[in-house]
């Protein structure tokens, strides 16, 4: 069986017609070959699709395009991980909020408290 595989500019398998399903005369065939299609055969087919293993990097085959075969794709880029923050309960994190202003309020009411309590015990009265 023959593909006509269309690659990109690494190497890498983008699209794949079959002889028989996407195609069926040598007419046919020139149109997609003049379309950027190259001619496989069944067995570079099977690297490309992952038939063969995964290369020797683990990231499948790519074509070679000196010799026109399969050869092992580059090493996959590292991945930088980025660090990840914890999730954000909203509802949780409302009430929270709510409670600091709640404190902000309680502890000026506690000074004006503290201030008439002083001016009252400055004019001779007594406090609680």
């Amino acid at each position: 069986m023959q593909y006509l595989v269309k690659f990109n500019a690494a190497g890498k398998r983008e699209t794949t017609l079959v002889q028989g399903i996407h195609y069926n005369t040598e007419e046919e065939q020139q149109v997609y070959i003049k379309d950027g299609y190259t001619l496989i055969s069944d067995e570079d087919y099977q690297y490309y699709i992952g038939n063969r293993g995964a290369g020797d990097n683990g990231t499948g085959y790519i074509r070679d395009p000196k010799t026109g075969k399969p050869v092992s794709a580059p090493p996959a880029p590292p991945v930088e991980e980025e660090p990840q923050e914890p999730p954000v309960d909203t509802e949780r994190l409302a009430v929270y909020e709510a409670m600091a202003a709640q404190e902000e309020r309680l502890a000026a009411q506690a000074e004006r408290i503290a201030a008439l309590e002083a001016t009252l015990k400055a004019k001779g009265g007594e406090s609680k």
